[in-house]
């Protein structure tokens, strides 16, 4: 599963600043204790998706944190679940703002 959330915002050999996108809150979502030292999103990524490389839809999801390296030990981590209609939406947002 490839998704490249930059393909709207590439110019020229270059990449715009990217929006921030709101990620629901679904019936679906899983949550995690966040373990410090042991916790990592990439490792969130692979056990939930299958790919390291949705660190960042988890982290987009807890906007409270900027980088994982301001979360709290024990804070309650949402891990937005399933990854697809995460992605569709995500992509359908950005498209909106840049109107495509």
């Amino acid at each position: 599963m490839d998704f490249d959330r930059y393909f709207y915002y590439r110019q020229n050999g270059q990449i715009d600043q990217l929006p921030f996108v709101n990620i629901p809150v679904t019936s679906s979502d899983r949550y995690e204790e966040w373990q410090e030292g042991i916790s990592r999103m990439d490792k969130i990524s692979q056990n939930y998706y299958g790919s390291p490389l949705y660190d960042w839809v988890i982290l987009q999801a807890n906007p409270q944190y900027l980088f994982e390296f301001d979360i709290p030990n024990k804070a309650i981590i949402r891990i937005p679940f399933p990854i697809e209609p995460v992605l569709r939406n995500y992509d359908d947002s950005l498209k909106k703002i840049r109107n495509f």
